[in-house]
């Protein structure tokens, strides 16, 4: 038997983070720590953008930024329409020279908003919905009944379908194309009470998918058709309940996206959850894209502070992001890769972010905005407001193939193949059997930008080479280690273009454990 065991991890966590399972063997396909990575173009493990400044002159004391929305005009130009605890603008370089709240009330700078036949719509608990179309916000002057008060609402199929505040269970829709129309015979509303089938309900988020009108409560999902196929895409006239989904619902509108033309993702109280993905599995509702982080995912949901999650999806790279400020951290979930795990259930990588903005806004053209302190951010360099981006990957448990699971294995070298030109340190870590402290070995690379192509200065007998922009580095180390099982893990902190290629591991092989 071959004595020496050459392990190559190629694409290392590609699969995403996967932290229920952390304790046993994995496939070296998944991360039990993906801190800042993403994948890119290639394919590869790559450092995730970062945050760049673009707001000129911050808010007066700095409040968190906690709306970001792009009012989209007919004419075909746009504004960023930006929030915060005292006012709203329409500028994200000078914001509070820019204010167009009016006389709304904008003590709460966190707002729902919706664009409506030419006009901006915004909606806030304990207000009614404020309109925006060019000037200043106005609170709505109805035409005929009385507009709600909620901050749940959604404009679609040519109305304003909003939460009465008072229950949470009547849904309130106005008349066609007219926000200021609640008492008309095209006006009207719903009684959720006598909808929902698990006990009572609070409508928690609303949205048209797929022609249907999509009403969540936390224990619900409630889907209402008019069956006609008419021009309005759905006439609430002769609408009526198609279906009713038991045992999951939303638990937050803020973190509804519509992914492309075929699905939308929300945060569950079972975790990140694909529509089109419950309506095929709605036996069991429990089966979520997050369901290798589902322990973290619930937490971090439970113990954040009530209105602060935010979320987008960032058509362009394919990824929907969910940011928890008050928890300090963020996961992007990257829905161009769908894999299946060992037992069929569907699920994307995902990453875990150090980034947490207080909003979330992707831009039509592409460009991503996050809500900071005082300020507003694009997503786009590769450092965070000046700070190198700090990556950290671990592997899960590895046994170094069937073959060889059951005997002892001695370390001997540990590799990476890195594609990059920045100029700092590589830390290669170790751990072995279960244990929850590394070892580790630290390298300093120099940014060879601008120096010649090395050839010749081997490394326990691979060449590093390098040269232009960005260079391929071969990094090898020195292990010394005995263990049945092994994890091995990277650390870097950048300011450079990053991209993890490969990961080797040597061991010689020994007895039987």
């Amino acid at each position: 038997m071959q004595q020496l065991r050459v392990v190559d991890i190629v694409a290392p966590g590609r699969a995403g983070l996967n932290r229920e399972a952390r304790s046993t063997l994995l496939n070296p396909s998944y991360a039990t720590k993906n801190e800042n990575w993403r994948i890119d173009e290639s394919g590869m493990l790559a450092n995730r953008k970062g945050q760049l400044l673009a707001t000129t002159t911050p808010i007066t004391g700095t409040p968190n930024v906690e709306t970001l929305f792009e009012y989209r005009k007919a004419d075909g130009t746009n504004e960023v329409i930006v929030g915060w605890d005292g006012g709203l603008a329409n500028s994200i370089l000078t914001p509070e020279s820019n204010d167009v709240s009016g006389a709304v009330v904008v003590t709460n700078g966190t707002w729902w908003m919706q664009n409506f036949n030419d006009k901006c719509l915004a909606f806030q608990s304990g207000q009614k919905l404020a309109v925006y179309s060019g000037s200043t916000f106005a609170t709505v002057v109805e035409s005929g009944g009385t507009a709600p008060s909620s901050g749940i609402a959604a404009c679609v199929y040519g109305r304003v379908y909003q939460v009465d505040d008072t229950d949470g269970a009547n849904l309130k829709y106005s008349g066609l194309l007219d926000e200021t129309d609640w008492n008309s015979a095209s006006s009207g509303s719903i009684d959720f009470s006598n909808i929902w089938t698990r006990g009572q309900d609070r409508i928690t988020a609303i949205a048209g998918f797929n022609g249907s009108l999509v009403v969540f409560g936390m224990d619900h999902v409630v889907f209402i058709v008019d069956g006609s196929g008419s021009e309005l895409g759905l006439d609430p006239t002769t609408a009526y309940v198609a279906d009713v989904i038991n045992g999951t619902g939303c638990v937050d509108q803020q973190t509804v996206q519509i992914i492309g033309e075929t699905d939308l993702v929300y945060l569950s109280p079972h975790g990140l959850q694909s529509l089109g993905r419950l309506i095929q599995e709605k036996s069991n509702p429990t089966r979520t894209l997050s369901k290798t982080i589902r322990t973290d995912i619930l937490e971090d949901y439970r113990g954040s502070t009530a209105g602060t999650i935010r979320s987008s999806y960032n058509s362009d790279e394919g990824l929907y992001w969910i940011s928890f400020p008050s928890r300090s951290k963020s996961y992007a979930f990257d829905m161009r890769y769908p894999y299946q795990d060992a037992i069929g259930d569907q699920l994307v990588p995902v990453f875990q972010w150090t980034l947490y903005p207080t909003a979330l806004l992707a831009r039509e053209n592409g460009t991503v905005l996050q809500g900071g302190a005082g300020v507003v951010f694009t997503y786009s360099g590769n450092v965070d407001n000046g700070t190198n981006i700090e990556l950290t990957y671990e592997s899960g448990w590895l046994d170094l193939g069937e073959e060889f699971a059951n005997r002892i294995k001695i370390l001997k070298k540990l590799g990476a193949i890195v594609f990059s030109s920045f100029d700092g340190n590589i830390v290669m870590k170790w751990a072995t059997d279960f244990e929850t402290t590394f070892n580790q070995y630290t390298k300093q690379f120099i940014d060879d930008s601008a120096a010649p192509s090395e050839w010749g200065v081997a490394e326990w007998g691979l060449d590093e080479f390098g040269g232009g922009t960005a260079s391929q580095r071969i990094y090898r180390t020195p292990a010394r280690d005995t263990g049945q099982y092994f994890k091995i893990g990277l650390a870097a902190s950048t300011d450079q273009a990053f991209q993890l290629q490969q990961l080797e591991l040597v061991a010689k092989l020994g007895r039987l454990a």
